[in-house]
């Protein structure tokens, strides 16, 4: 297209220039020499010179077609090649990232498979043995070194080893099962979705832009003629003046337009047909046949009974409910992400827009492995699903808690810069007048006081809120001893209720001073940890599980390098530290979503709050011994 572009903007020039040419011998000449001739004449020799004119128009025309024509072409070369080494270098790296996961997955396959053989031949080498031992002390055939009591003893021996045998081999069979039906559905999922999708990416937008070519161009001739026979047609009606009237002079219609049997055609250009038209040319890239992992020396995939009478099943049907349920959360809430920031593009500035584009690319690439998450859970399901486990009342239960964990709906807030999280929106955050005091709350950092009328704080110290300070992000406390004083608002952590209340959810007002505060807390946390609060009352199924009440504040620890999230934390509540199912709490602070979903930050105190001693815990401490933050931090001052 660009080289017809070129060819077809230096033709238009040559034709124009050489119309402009032919015109102006003619336009030199002297129209009036027959002036005194009849009126007819006069007439027919200004039609003529209409005719010069219109001459010269359209090679006027014709040049600035071939003007269009050089832009358009200019225009073509450089956004196909920007284009294309940019789609080139992003389909290529989303191309090797999806081979390299697929790889990962097959290769956690053939760890496996060689697993479940070694195993299997040291079974069958075992029962050789033992079956050897057997016969010989049936046939008395004790021979040379062997007694019967030694015969005996080998036997017991290979026997025991045979038995120890067997039971390692269902586990590692189940293993070898989940791994094959796992990577079957991972290759699927890579044929049907991941490679088309590559695909896709490496054509980028070359259909769009041909199509606003062909357009440009199409729209160009049809301008260009359209123009020409409006200057023409004025002059084919007053050339019925000067001779007799001919049928017909307009055109094969009468009315002056020419008829077009293919103006009713419409050429569709589309990615789809050019593809169909491609795959009939070349059938080497036409879809390959069905491809499925096998077992090998095991002629069904099924899963063994294991020797704990189905509680290693059990626990693997409630992890992967889990995954599933908290996959099919991460997927819904990175597409509600990526359409509001897609409706959002085109409104934010120029300044912005990378930044926007970067978070669009962040959700699709937590769809993306989402998808293939919830493939390879799906796949493992089915095979405890055939083992006769009743998957589906672990996957109703896991779903229902990801329904309550989901958010209700998102605020395009989070999605604002910096400058914009200043400005609050006073219908949706309650202001000083909506707060109900006295309320409780639980010292996060300590503090000691730089004047008089302030009160100096230890972590962990639970104190009661009694009205509004006197300056911004300052509140008057009372501890239990009595004392009273202003203290940082954002060194507290609301616990959600007035004093002697009923446990439950904090309030609007309440829920906004516990945010706030553990906006603040994020700060201090050790790298990895995060909050989290309770949705509800969870009893602990274990001793290594935690127990909690709703409404309750967890600090999640880091995870180990390269721990696989199993739908269990690790927390810390009430100075207990345990495992709890994550479908039963929801984040607070920049964790384990951070890379689905982006807050706002919010502006962070004027003091800088100090660290926390490692290991301390958010938990109210009976007795706090050491305050924390023994110096007046710079700024800290309520001026």
């Amino acid at each position: 297209h660009r080289s017809y572009s070129k060819q077809r903007a230096t033709i238009d020039r040559e034709y124009g220039q050489a119309l402009q040419r032919l015109a102006g011998q003619f336009m030199k000449r002297d129209w009036q020499r027959d002036r005194s001739e009849a009126g007819d004449l006069r007439s027919a020799v200004a039609v003529w010179k209409g005719v010069i004119e219109g001459t010269v128009h359209a090679g006027q025309v014709r040049v600035t077609v071939s003007e269009s024509y050089r832009a358009l072409a200019t225009e073509a070369a450089r956004t196909a090649r920007l284009s294309k080494e940019r789609m080139l270098k992003k389909g290529i790296e989303r191309l090797q990232k999806a081979q390299a996961e697929l790889l990962e997955t097959v290769k956690e396959l053939d760890k496996a498979k060689k697993q479940f053989t070694h195993l299997q031949r040291s079974s069958e080498v075992a029962k050789d043995k033992a079956a050897d031992v057997e016969a010989r002390l049936r046939k008395s055939d004790r021979r040379i070194f062997h007694t019967k009591a030694s015969l005996q003893k080998l036997s017991a021996k290979f026997s025991a080893r045979l038995a120890e045998h067997s039971r390692q081999l269902a586990g590692v069979q189940n293993e070898y099962s989940f791994a094959l039906v796992s990577a079957t559905a991972h290759l699927e999922h890579y044929q049907r979705v991941e490679l088309p999708a590559a695909m896709q990416a490496l054509d980028g937008d070359l259909y769009e832009r041909l199509q606003e070519h062909l357009s440009v161009a199409s729209r160009t001739e049809v301008e260009t003629y359209q123009a020409m026979r409006d200057w023409f047609q004025g002059i084919a009606e007053a050339s019925a003046w000067v001779t007799a009237p001919v049928p017909g002079v307009g055109g094969a219609g009468g009315d002056g337009r020419a008829s077009w049997p293919h103006a009713a055609l419409l050429l569709q250009v589309c990615r789809e047909q050019d593809l169909l038209l491609f795959l009939q040319d070349h059938p080497t890239f036409t879809l390959a046949l069905e491809q499925r992992f096998q077992l090998a020396a095991v002629e069904e995939v099924c899963l063994l009974p294991p020797g704990d009478d189905g509680a290693s099943l059990e626990k693997e049907a409630r992890r992967w409910a889990t995954r599933l349920a908290r996959d099919h959360k991460n997927k819904a809430h990175s597409e509600e992400v990526l359409q509001r920031l897609e409706a959002r593009r085109h409104q934010v500035p120029e300044a912005e827009a990378a930044t926007v584009e970067r978070r669009m690319e962040e959700a699709r690439e937590n769809i993306r492995k989402a998808e293939v998450s919830q493939v390879k859970a799906e796949a493992r399901l089915a095979l405890l699903r055939a083992a006769g486990l009743d998957v589906d009342a672990w996957l109703a239960g896991a779903i229902v808690g990801a329904g309550k964990e989901a958010p209700a709906h998102l605020d395009l807030a989070e999605f604002d810069d910096y400058e914009d999280s200043d400005e609050l929106d006073e219908d949706d955050e309650p202001g000083p007048t909506a707060r109900t005091y006295p309320y409780t709350c639980r010292v996060i950092f300590g503090y000691q006081g730089c004047q008089a009328d302030e009160l100096s704080i230890t972590q962990g110290e639970e104190l009661e809120v009694i009205e509004d300070g006197d300056a911004e992000e300052w509140v008057k406390a009372r501890n239990k001893v009595g004392q009273v004083g202003y203290v940082p608002e954002k060194y507290l952590l609301s616990l959600g209720g007035e004093p002697g209340a009923g446990a439950g959810l904090p309030g609007p007002s309440a829920l906004h001073r516990q945010l706030s505060s553990i906006t603040a807390a994020e700060l201090v946390l050790e790298p990895g940890a995060w909050l989290v609060r309770a949705l509800y009352d969870y009893e602990g199924q274990s001793p290594e599980e935690l127990s909690f009440p709703e409404g309750a504040i967890i600090r999640v620890l880091p995870r180990a390098p390269g721990e696989v999230d199993d739908g269990f934390w690790t927390g810390d509540f009430d100075g207990r530290i345990g495992v709890f199912p994550s479908l039963v709490v929801e984040e607070l602070t920049g964790g384990q979503g951070a890379a689905t979903q982006e807050l706002p930050s919010p502006s962070p105190p004027p003091f800088s709050p100090p660290s926390l001693v490692p290991g301390t815990s958010l938990a109210p401490s009976p007795s706090p011994e050491t305050p924390l933050g023994g110096a007046c931090w710079g700024g800290a001052g309520r001026g």
